[in-house]
């Protein structure tokens, strides 16, 4: 009896310690041997527990060490450990990674399994996996040149700006129209360089109040239709007219698109600090139907960039998103 006690407590013992090789092995390649195993960083051994629950998730070693490498230990915690992510490598690689969106991420891929991972972040950081005029953010701060109104983003009722300036006739078709002070000098320059080569440039759209828009969007509504009117007008406080930082050339007709204004702005608009705001093919990011006459102010060295890479504003402030502000 004393003898099988003893063989027992041996088999128990010599199991118990088998374990602990194998639970040393398994916690030196995860790196959470020694705080020394740590790059230096004054850094527990507790705090590196989560490598253990990424293991129980299914991550394998490889990927581990990647998030380690490309992930914060606070956001690792606070958003990796609840399931695993099938696709959080190809994901963390883009340089528009943010880790709170890995949930916004995956979903958003499972319905567009066609984009790459780059477009699937940039996207989503623009907000497009919601609909359009949903989650929408009323902003505080708006008089910034670079603020960015679209159908997520809405002036507050009551938006005021100080510095409204006529745009006088030739520049304007009534003489009446408004625009920030910031873009004054720089648009009158475009229009008179414009006509050195012959050619015509006249806003006949720039700001508009919360009640001008309001009224624009119900008539189009009215006569087109709302899908209509969703596509080539916005709803009040999500236009950029209402920024003072926007104007229409000409004729809000798509035959501009035929003209040699049209050819001239497009090639030249941003030196002078102005983008083509909603080009062709660019409404499933921006939300409006192509409109050629319709430019908007941002200064030349953004403008510049966006014209370049051939982008819209959404995707520019993705992408230089510590330049915009």
């Amino acid at each position: 009896m004393i003898k099988k006690t003893l063989l027992a407590i041996i088999v128990i013992n010599f199991l118990a310690f088998f374990g602990l090789i194998i639970y040393i092995s398994v916690r030196d390649s995860l790196k959470i041997n020694t705080e020394s195993d740590i790059k230096g960083q004054n850094i527990t051994k507790e705090e590196y527990i989560y490598k253990e629950d990424l293991l129980s998730l299914g991550y394998n070693v490889n990927v581990i060490n990647f998030i380690e490498e490309k992930i914060p230990n606070t956001s690792v915690k606070n958003y990796l450990l609840t399931k695993k992510y099938e696709h959080i490598e190809e994901f963390a690689s883009s340089p528009y990674f943010n880790v709170e969106n890995i949930e916004r991420y995956e979903n958003y891929y499972l319905k567009h399994p066609n984009y790459t991972y780059d477009q699937i972040v940039i996207y989503v950081e623009i907000g497009l996996d919601y609909e359009f005029y949903t989650n929408i953010k009323v902003l505080d701060e708006y008089t910034s040149i670079t603020t960015l109104v679209n159908k997520y983003n809405q002036l507050p009722e009551d938006a005021k700006f100080d510095n409204l300036v006529t745009l006088e006739k030739p520049y304007s078709n009534t003489g009446k129209k408004q625009v920030r002070s910031e873009m004054y000098e720089p648009l009158k320059q475009m229009i008179n360089d414009a006509k050195k080569e012959g050619l015509k440039l006249q806003v006949i759209s720039a700001f508009r109040d919360w009640s001008t828009q309001e009224y624009l969007f119900n008539n189009s509504k009215k006569k087109n239709g709302l899908d209509y009117a969703l596509i080539y007008s916005a709803k009040p406080g999500h236009s950029e007219h209402e920024l003072g930082l926007a104007i229409d050339f000409n004729t809000t007709q798509e035959k501009f698109k035929k003209t040699k204004e049209y050819e001239w702005l497009k090639n030249n608009s941003y030196k002078y600090g102005f983008i083509e705001r909603y080009p062709k093919n660019k409404v499933f990011i921006t939300g409006y139907g192509y409109e050629p006459w319709h430019y908007r102010y941002l200064g030349v060295d953004i403008a510049t960039k966006i014209y370049i890479e051939n982008i819209t504003y959404e995707e520019y402030l993705v992408k230089y998103k510590n330049d915009a502000y």
